[in-house]
């Protein structure tokens, strides 16, 4: 399948590979399964979210599945709910106003033509 979407890491290494996103849904978390998985960090929720794109319309959207919460653009995101994505969004798993070098963000690009 061809990558719809991919995922910057924020502060990366330079070099660090970027996610690039193919299947229909993604999930993020601490959680060994998880296709994005952050085993060592604490701030991370074992499912902390989910990104799903709607194969007609091209809608990608993001799920909050986490017990701390999903912080899109500095906006949190509320528990259980999903809101939409695009080019350019910010997404903290880890967001800490006054630790930011504990924060864990990710820059969202669309690769398809239909989100424009």
């Amino acid at each position: 399948m061809q990558p719809w979407g991919r995922l910057l890491r924020l502060g990366a290494e330079e070099g660090e590979p970027h996610v690039l996103l193919r299947k229909r849904e993604w999930t993020i978390g601490r959680r060994r399964g998880c296709d994005l998985s952050f085993p060592s960090n604490k701030l991370v929720s074992g499912d902390h979210c989910r990104i799903v794109v709607d194969e007609k319309s091209g809608q990608v959207t993001l799920e909050d599945t986490s017990t701390s919460g999903t912080v899109i653009n500095k906006l949190k995101v509320v528990k259980k709910q999903t809101c939409p994505l695009q080019t350019g969004d910010v997404i903290y798993l880890v967001y800490r106003k006054n630790e930011p070098e504990h924060n864990v963000a990710y820059l969202y690009e669309s690769l398809s033509e239909k989100q424009g």
